[in-house]
């Protein structure tokens, strides 16, 4: 994740400073699609882990194993970093949909 988080730090830097021009404005757009994509993605994973953890929190109360409550923890854990992980991911492409925007209408 370092390495995209340096690729968005230049990229912005470089729509920051206005040194961008059609081409830069096409390559954006691209980078864009490639994040949609990625927010696809994560939406699918983070529903299935959802479920997962719906479904062990259903056996929990049907069983009261142990073993299934520790599979519901570990699914509830990562349910919570899976939400702030989507966040970032949505609020970075909104962001690059507004930047795009603006941009677009200064040329």
């Amino acid at each position: 994740m370092k390495g995209m988080s340096e690729f968005i730090k230049i990229h912005g830097e470089r729509l920051e400073n206005a040194s961008f021009d059609e081409e830069f404005l096409d390559f954006h757009l691209e980078q864009i699609r490639f994040l949609q994509h990625e927010r696809l993605v994560h939406l699918l994973v983070m529903l299935f882990v959802m479920f997962c953890l719906i479904t062990f929190f259903i056996l929990f109360l049907l069983w009261q194993n142990i073993y299934i409550f520790g599979l519901f923890l570990l699914c509830m854990i990562l349910t919570v970093f899976y939400v702030f992980h989507y966040f970032k991911l949505e609020n970075t492409v909104i962001k690059w949909y507004f930047i795009y925007i603006e941009k677009s209408k200064v040329k």
